[in-house]
């Protein structure tokens, strides 16, 4: 009686990855040179990384059955086709070369969505002590796709027979708690409340049990760019040259927001018990979220200018 928990180390996860590649190459093609690949895949695994196993860091929902852990991969991504150009425009001879000499890049990069992942490191639903718990959910997991805003939260109440304002999430709780109103399930949904979108809904579950969700069963909105330059050529004779670039980054100026950092290594950026704004939000684009705000990672459009001498 005097333990707690028993951390035990071993080579028990496992990975899988199947991807099928495909690559299309034009060199210089009535000066077309372009790029362009494509992979469908799918990656699965018991854990994403492996972190510091102090708090429960990295443990898996019930350690008992560590197995159901097996599922997508924190960074699988179903579909990502890129697409690079450049084109050298027909010229002729004309004054100040200004009739010759141009150039079209581009990069397109498309890119399915991720997986993000939910894991309650406050409420210890589960009885077990060790905050990494998941809820039971009900309906279809697209519906839950990461938001700017987050995923609607319900919050609870004080009424044991009216836990929150969501009917679907009181219904689910009462039906768990044997159709008894005010049993201890709605009582974790009053004091925690729920998540819901159309006919599907997350609810904490009844008191000393694991949630009825699997690991990785939402997905982020993916990722979407378009990079585009301009570029103009000088030659002089044969040892100097010059060319200067306009380059845009996310020439359209498209939102991508990056994913909300799920998984159960610790993190616990998506912990339903820590009520509404930011569970399943993709506060962020990806290199704010990363601290890495670099042109052409994911901000706003951005354009810069370029000028490179040869000699």
């Amino acid at each position: 009686p005097y333990l707690a928990q028993i951390f035990q180390m071993g080579n028990i996860y496992r990975s899988n990855y199947n991807g099928l590649q495909a690559t299309l190459t034009s060199r210089n093609f009535h000066g077309l040179s372009m790029v362009a690949g494509y992979t469908y895949s799918h990656s699965l695994d018991m854990v994403g990384a492996n972190w510091d196993f102090g708090a429960g860091n990295g443990l898996p929902t019930d350690s008992t059955h560590y197995q159901r852990e097996y599922a997508s991969s924190d960074f699988d991504m179903r579909h990502r086709l890129t697409f690079s150009l450049t084109y050298l425009v027909p010229g002729r001879e004309g004054a100040a070369q200004m009739l010759k000499g141009w150039q079209v890049n581009s990069i397109i990069s498309l890119n399915g969505a991720q997986p993000w992942g939910v894991m309650d490191a406050g409420s210890d639903v589960s009885l077990t002590g060790e905050l990494n718990d998941r809820w039971d959910f009900y309906g279809n997991p697209k519906d839950f796709k990461s938001t700017p805003r987050g995923i609607p939260f319900f919050a609870g109440s004080n009424d044991p027979s009216n836990p929150t304002s969501n009917t679907a999430c009181n219904a689910q709780a009462v039906a768990l708690d044997g159709g008894v109103p005010g049993g201890p399930t709605s009582a974790e949904l009053a004091a925690f409340g729920c998540y819901a979108v159309g006919r599907s809904f997350l609810i904490p579950p009844t008191p000393g049990t694991f949630g009825t969700m699997g690991r990785n069963i939402f997905r982020d909105t993916g990722f979407r760019n378009v990079d585009l330059s301009l570029a103009k050529n000088f030659k002089w004779k044969e040892r100097f040259g010059a060319q200067f670039r306009i380059e845009f980054f996310n020439i359209f100026n498209h939102p991508n927001f990056a994913n909300p950092f799920g998984g159960q290594n610790g993190w616990a950026h998506n912990d339903p018990s820590g009520g509404g704004g930011f569970f399943g939000c993709a506060c962020a684009t990806p290199d704010v979220a990363a601290s890495n705000p670099v042109i052409g990672s994911g901000g706003s459009r951005a354009t810069q200018l370029g000028l490179k001498l040869t000699f």
